[in-house]
């Protein structure tokens, strides 16, 4: 969807490049992120314009804001006027007080004394530009009478991410290495040799040639053994509670291994591989809530979102969740603050979008958040809301189904509801995900959700985590009195857990802390989350299907690999006993691990400290009798502070 078509409906601007008239931008055709780049436009009329008559300048999303306090931005003209300031970060109005005759200027500065870094720190792959627009005294909308366009390149690379596969299959597999700058930009201009280190048990080359920041390796990297057993469950048992180092077993040296890459200062470690004989299918990783400034309110484009997250973070999928009803914040310009539902055709070219990035290495699917709130039903029905909270509700489709799926407008008095979009959406084959459920705002009213189709929730996002509600890890800025994680649990909702990101930048994935709209950093202020997915099929209508059965675990960005084990079930899975149930744990993180606890009924009941970066561990839940009902999942956490979530096991003892 090309906003900057002519829509007055959705812009308050129509392009009308103007060849009347002098009108110079003064900037380099590329920039580099985070520099001190100064912008300077100059407008000289070749015909009069009344009083009254507003010039806008208009400066790329991403960049530092637009602030009259901060003296960041001039304008000095030769007809006498007064500067504005708007409704967004990103322009500055100039309103005539005079007549504006011909050969009269206006120059507009940013950043002229060079004195601070104002570039940003997003690279997209679309362009970014710079505008001006003019708007007469009994005009309604803006004439875009000026537009320059520039390319943000990544500064240069500080690091390196590597993918290889997370469950291996017995045949040689694919490695794939990126250089990313220090805000998690491609660093495009990277071109060397990379040498390759990695576990005793793995067989992978030692040099690779990395060409415009990316290589990528086929078939080179397999185990050098067979998968060697397991070691028996009494074994496990013994190092319960001991002060010494834990011990770690054969099975988790001989089949997990990683990758370590360095050209000369420059480092980064794989994500674990694992030889598994349990896993059928293949662990795949992206994310399931992503805004742009296309579709809703983020910024940068779907291309931009998809390309970040495909080309750059090297994710097997990712799904757009924006506003269904679309939004406007502080870091959009030319959008009018109204509201404007999807309709058909901005679906569809949602939709267009997805199958023209989806291949067979990656999967983009539509989808969109239903974002109810108390006051859209106020609005919507005129009555208070009888509920404490609503919820946000980002729903995916498979992509060949997709053109048929409801578009349900929470602020409307048909769909603002969440037993209403329940309604709409039954029978229809999709993934529905509540997010942040203990936000005041956008937090989940459980007594309304429906766990038939709700099969899995956010525990974490940019927003931070919702599995608690007391001494939470990375806690949202606002919560209600009760909807955590733990609560739906504890209250006989069953679901699996999803990591998201709520990204707002285009940057899905980023492995850098984000601060890029800073209009919003005091909510979205950690790290976005990512989600693993078990399946045999790299699709959304396979990634839906495994989602729904809580084939998924969680982590807050990095790709750690999380198992548990009761008898024959997996995580997501239910199982009754007849003893009292053996939990078996597996972790690996990217890092060194500080901590595995196993957690049931929302209570730790046993906590380790690994040695290194991986363990391996049983525990005897003693304690649960016959009669008794459970649920257990892991929570693994990591010295440089990142986390991971199993999705539960339920165990019912009969």
């Amino acid at each position: 969807m090309d906003q900057t078509k002519d829509n007055p409906e959705y812009l308050d601007y129509i392009v009308r490049l103007d060849n009347i008239n002098d009108i110079t931008f003064d900037i380099d055709e590329k920039i580099i992120v985070s520099s001190k780049t100064p912008i300077k436009i100059i407008f000289k009329a070749k015909k009069e314009y009344p009083r009254r008559t507003l010039f806008r300048f208009v400066i790329p999303y991403g960049w530092e804001p637009i602030d009259l306090k901060n003296e960041i931005c001039t304008i000095e003209s030769s007809v006498k006027g007064k500067m504005k300031a708007t409704n967004s970060l990103l322009m500055l109005v100039y309103i005539l007080n005079d007549p504006m005759s011909i050969g009269d200027t206006i120059e507009f500065n940013y950043n002229k004394l060079k004195k601070i870094n104002t570039a940003g720190d997003v690279a997209y792959i679309d362009e970014v530009y710079f505008a001006l627009d003019v708007k007469l005294p009994k005009e309604k909308v803006f004439n875009r009478i000026g537009i320059k366009k520039i390319s943000m390149i990544s500064e240069k690379a500080s690091f390196f991410l590597i993918k290889i596969p997370t469950i291996y299959r017995g045949n040689p597999m694919d490695v794939e290495i990126v250089a990313l700058d220090k805000f998690g930009n491609r660093d495009y201009n990277f071109n060397g040799e990379v040498e390759i280190q990695g576990d005793s048990c793995l067989d992978f080359p030692k040099k690779a040639i990395i060409r415009n920041g990316y290589v990528y390796i086929e078939h080179a990297l397999k185990f050098k053994k067979g998968i060697q057993p397991n070691s028996r469950i009494s074994r496990l048992l013994r190092y319960n509670t001991v002060f010494a180092l834990y011990p770690v077993f054969p099975e988790i040296l001989s089949n997990i291994g990683k990758l370590y890459v360095s050209n000369r200062e420059l480092t980064g470690t794989s994500n674990p591989i694992v030889w598994d004989e349990d896993i059928t299918g293949q662990v795949y990783w992206g994310d399931t809530h992503i805004h742009t400034r296309e579709f809703s309110d983020g910024m940068g484009t779907g291309a931009d979102a998809f390309h970040y997250a495909k080309n750059v973070v090297l994710h097997d999928f990712a799904a757009l969740g924006d506003h269904l009803n679309q939004r406007n914040n502080a870091f959009m310009e030319g959008r009018k603050d109204i509201l404007y539902p999807y309709n058909k055709a901005i679906w569809k070219s949602l939709i267009d979008l997805c199958v023209e990035w989806t291949d067979k290495k990656f999967s983009a699917i539509p989808g969109y958040e239903w974002s109810g709130r108390n006051f859209y039903v106020t609005l919507a029905t005129k009555l208070k809301s009888p509920y404490e909270a609503i919820a946000d509700k980002v729903m995916l489709f498979p992509l060949e189904s997709a053109k048929d799926a409801p578009l349900v407008d929470y602020i409307s008095k048909e769909g603002c509801f969440q037993h209403q979009l329940y309604d709409a959406l039954k029978g229809v084959h999709c993934a529905i995900i509540s997010h942040t459920p203990i936000s005041f705002m956008m937090g989940t009213s459980w007594t309304e959700v429906d766990n038939e189709m709700e099969k899995v929730v956010e525990i974490y996002s940019s927003h931070g985590s919702s599995e608690s509600m007391k001494g939470n890890y990375r806690p949202l800025v606002n919560n209600k009195k009760k909807g955590s994680v733990i609560w739906a649990l504890n209250n006989g909702f069953k679901l699996g857990f999803i990591g998201g990101g709520d990204d707002h930048y285009s940057h899905p994935g980023c492995p850098i802390r984000q601060y890029k709209m800073k209009s919003i950093v005091p909510i979205l202020r950690y790290r976005p989350g990512i989600a693993a997915v078990f399946s045999d099929q790299l699709d959304s209508k396979n990634l839906i299907k495994n989602i729904n059965q809580r084939n998924c675990y969680a982590t807050t960005g990095e790709r750690m690999w999380l198992k548990i084990k009761i008898n024959s079930a997996l995580m997501g899975q239910e199982v009754n006993v007849s003893t009292p149930p053996v939990i078996i744990l597996t972790v690996c993180g990217t890092k060194k691990l500080e901590s595995v606890e196993l957690i049931k009924n929302g209570t730790v009941i046993a906590i380790r400290v690994p040695t290194y970066d991986r363990i391996k561990f049983a525990f005897e839940d003693k304690d649960l009798k016959k009669g008794d009902k459970a649920y257990y999942y892991i929570r693994a956490t990591q010295f440089d502070g990142e986390r991971g979530w199993s999705s539960p096991i339920w165990v019912e003892f009969v």
